[in-house]
């Protein structure tokens, strides 16, 4: 067996379902073996007259981005972001959440590797769909997304892709970093603390990136300050709309009330919440055009939970950040035992109070 061929088995492992569902893992296989024979090294797509100005700006930044990752911030060095996906416009994957319609739970698929993760990734967007159909259709809540990354955790050199470089430089700096975070801590079976640790690393690593890069008070410095004062912003709604929906959830519960019911009365809880947004969130962003579409967008249970396992609770990590003295690589060797732990943020919780 080639090594090639012996590596996409083992990321239809980690991604493929624990169960013997062969029609997934046949579709992770190829997709991961279409993306393998597509991908170049970044240092050929920079020279390609092919792509815009604008695109071969935005990838070598990726590639100070990486560099900075490794060598300011401690993430592991792998050969991830140093090769580039042409995709196109399309997103690296198309995700699958799904969640109870009567409360915040959500439905979680199995991993032989991994463990259990309440998202499902898909390489193609009709099989995704249906997957979503499937799940309303047994009574769930769904939501069919866009992924713009994801890691193979240094199974493959992960890439940069062509729809990567229409991001601003704040979001593609944050998603490299993001991402380089995951190859470099990683607890199996627990999607809310990796995904939400890497959120915050990645975040706080890119605005240091542009801090040290350009200067604190240069123009990309303040512009990321601004977008990520305003995130956090967006995390406090998310809170508040999650916090909401749960009590909604768990006193309709322990009042008996019928499912059917508590389902038929949810949208007016989700309205008072979104209303909320437009008198009490919207109000503290700097830049409140760019987050305009949460005014209009359509929420249920599988969203909620999708936003709150990036959003929830970061307040955690920034403890952390905060005693180790604004030291990167003190922070990732307080992630990584946190990562040893069976709850880690009770683990950060007490390391910050001791």
């Amino acid at each position: 067996m080639t090594k090639p061929l012996r590596r996409i088995l083992l990321a239809a492992l980690l991604l493929g379902p624990a169960g013997c569902d062969v029609e997934y893992l046949t579709h992770i296989a190829f997709g991961q073996l279409g993306v393998l024979t597509s991908i170049v090294p970044v240092s050929q797509a920079l020279a390609d007259p092919n792509l815009s100005d604008l695109e071969r700006a935005r990838l070598a930044l990726t590639q100070d981005v990486r560099r900075f990752g490794i060598d300011q911030v401690g993430l592991r060095g792998t050969d991830s972001y140093t090769v580039f996906h042409y995709n196109g416009q399309e997103p690296a994957a198309w995700i699958v959440v799904g969640s109870a319609r009567d409360s915040l739970t959500p439905f979680l698929w199995d991993y032989p590797i991994i463990g259990q993760y309440s998202t499902r990734g898909f390489f193609d967007f009709a099989y995704a769909e249906r997957v979503a159909r499937d799940l309303e259709a047994q009574g769930y809540d769904a939501l069919l997304g866009r992924a713009a990354g994801f890691s193979t955790l240094n199974v493959f050199p992960d890439p940069i892709r062509q729809s990567n470089l229409q991001m601003d430089e704040i979001e593609l700096a944050e998603l490299i970093l993001h991402e380089m975070l995951h190859q470099t801590v990683f607890k199996l079976n627990d999607g809310n603390f990796n995904e939400s640790m890497a959120t915050f690393v990645g975040r706080t690593a890119a605005q240091s990136y542009f801090d040290l890069t350009y200067g604190p008070d240069s123009e990309p410095a303040r512009a990321a300050r601004i977008r990520y004062a305003d995130k956090l912003v967006i995390d406090q709604y998310v809170t508040s709309m999650y916090n909401h929906m749960n009590d909604y959830y768990t006193q309709a519960a322990a009042a008996g009330i019928p499912r059917e019911t508590i389902i038929a009365e949810r949208d007016a809880q989700f309205e008072a919440v979104r209303l909320r947004y437009v008198t009490d969130f919207e109000p503290l962003l700097m830049d409140p055009d760019l987050w305009v579409v949460l005014r209009d967008t359509p929420v249920n249970n599988a969203r909620l939970l999708a936003s709150i396992v990036y959003q929830g609770n970061l307040s955690d990590y920034r403890a952390v950040y905060e005693k180790v003295g604004g030291d990167f690589r003190g922070l990732l060797a307080v992630l990584q035992e946190a990562a040893n732990q069976e709850d880690s943020r009770a683990y950060l919780r007490a390391y910050v109070e001791n």
